[in-house]
């Protein structure tokens, strides 16, 4: 459950041209400036979960994420790792369909000082992370700029992330996601659609009757 909660604060969108910012400002305030034109999006992604000092396979999943400022998020993840993981600003749930069960959660609780907060519009990359040399190359047979961020705040669960932008544009194409003991996760983002007319209601979660409730304080 928790590695459905964990992409949701390592998501990043892009937009229109930043060409006009170069050399205006440092790298992490022109992706903060993208992201902010941004109202909304919708694409498809694709993410695989690496083990530390293992010898099984990477765990690929992928399916539809869709953004509408501010705060909502919904992904929709493909079979065979079908779940929806959907919050309109302030509720997430967590719907695994195998299970036919919903995880509730309020979002405040999963938003303090980290990339979650910067994506619901609520944070910023230079307020919430700092920038450092390249430790490890998570992202292979990239063309785009890579930055790495370490948190300011530490997290239990977060060594830091990586963030492959689009030289010109600075559109985020994969991030990478390292925990603390090694693992780590990409997403990559394709055919991205931007300033849609996303309704707020498709960022909504309705409970039908006979399907288990669990409330989470803390995931």
């Amino acid at each position: 459950m928790k590695k459905y909660l964990l992409i949701l604060s390592f998501f990043f969108l892009g937009g229109v041209s930043a060409q006009t910012f170069a050399g205006e400002a440092n790298l992490l305030q022109l992706i903060q400036i993208q992201y902010q034109s941004i109202l909304s999006f919708s694409g498809h992604f694709t993410q695989t979960s690496f083990r530390a000092n293992s010898e099984i396979a990477p765990r690929t999943a992928e399916g539809i994420v869709s953004y509408k400022r501010p705060g909502k998020m919904r992904w929709l993840y493909a079979p065979p790792e079908e779940q929806l993981l959907v919050t309109n600003g302030e509720t997430l749930w967590l719907y695994d369909t195998l299970l036919e069960n919903v995880t509730i959660q309020k979002l405040e609780k999963l938003t303090d000082g980290t990339a979650l907060s910067f994506l619901l519009g609520l944070g910023d990359l230079n307020e919430d992370f700092k920038r450092r040399k390249i430790s490890k190359s998570l992202l292979k047979n990239q063309q785009g700029l890579i930055v790495e961020l370490e948190p300011n705040k530490e997290k239990a669960n977060l060594a830091f992330i990586q963030l492959e932008v689009d030289p010109e544009t600075y559109n985020l194409r994969t991030i990478a996601l390292m925990d603390q003991q090694g693992n780590y996760r990409t997403i990559a983002l394709e055919s991205m659609s931007y300033n849609l007319g996303l309704e707020d209601k498709f960022f909504e979660f309705e409970v039908s009757a006979g399907m288990e409730v669990i409330e989470a304080e803390n995931l």
